[in-house]
This record gives structure tokens, sequence and C-alpha cells, in this order.
């Protein structure tokens, strides 16, 4: 079982040492009393490494339920692309075959014929889900 401080516990989860304080005071993280410290610190008893915060858990299930189909252009030409991830770290999006956008524009509507090849061959070789049910015809 390991322990950390409020501040190393924070860089390894990744989250604010507010977020860790208010993680321990729900009961969703436990920590206890340094004993070894001189003013009664506090040591975060980490959890395993499927534990992630609400922000996080709610993001990765928004995220499973956006379309990984996307318009590359504001004019809704060409071909509709993969885009593996919709984070919010993406500040450029970059599809499954390489191509760059400045955005992304909706492709609700969209065919299968609509989708570029190669995004459609790389999600299938990585088992990434295409969300055929979203088009029609497919």
């Amino acid at each position: 079982m390991e322990k950390l401080t409020i501040q190393d516990a924070s860089r390894r989860l990744n989250i604010s040492q507010r977020d860790v304080r208010e993680y321990i005071r729900n009961g969703e993280l436990k920590a206890e009393r340094d004993p070894d410290s001189e003013h009664g610190r506090w040591l975060v008893i980490m959890p395993d490494d499927t534990w992630q915060d609400k922000f996080k858990t709610y993001l990765d299930e928004l995220d499973a339920t956006i379309t990984r189909w996307w318009w590359a252009s504001q004019n809704k030409s060409g071909s509709v692309h993969y885009l593996e991830s919709t984070g919010i770290e993406n500040v450029e999006p970059e599809y499954l075959c390489g191509q760059r956008a400045e955005n992304l524009w909706s492709s609700v509507g969209h065919t299968a014929n609509d989708r570029c090849l190669e995004c459609l061959m790389r999600a299938t070789e990585q088992g990434l889900p295409l969300f055929e049910e979203e088009v029609s015809g497919i």
C-alpha cells in the first residue's frame, strides 16, 4: 500500500490538491495522518491504477457517445474523417489518415460513401468503434 503526500498524490492522479482534499473528505480517497510529521500532514493511501476522478470519468463517458466521424472543412466537402480521441487536449484535430484540420464540423447525415477510406481501414485494423448504427445502409 503506497502512501503519498497530498501534493505528490495530486501529481500522480493528475488532479488538483484541492480535489484530492475533497475526495478525502467525501471518502472517495483514503488518507491518514503521517505519524512522523511534526505538523500532522496527511498521507493519501493511493488507490489502484483503475481509479480516476469524476470529471475524467465524465469526459470518458461523454467521449464514448460522440461520433468519431467529422468533416475536415467547414463547407463539408471531401470525406468525413475518423478522429480517435475527442478529448479536451485536442487543439487541432488530427485524423487517423494523418490529415489535420482547423476545427471539427458535424458529419450528421453523412453516408458510408462519404467516409475516408484510409481512416476506415485504420479504424477497422485497430478495432476502433465505427458507430455503424449512425449511418443508414451499413
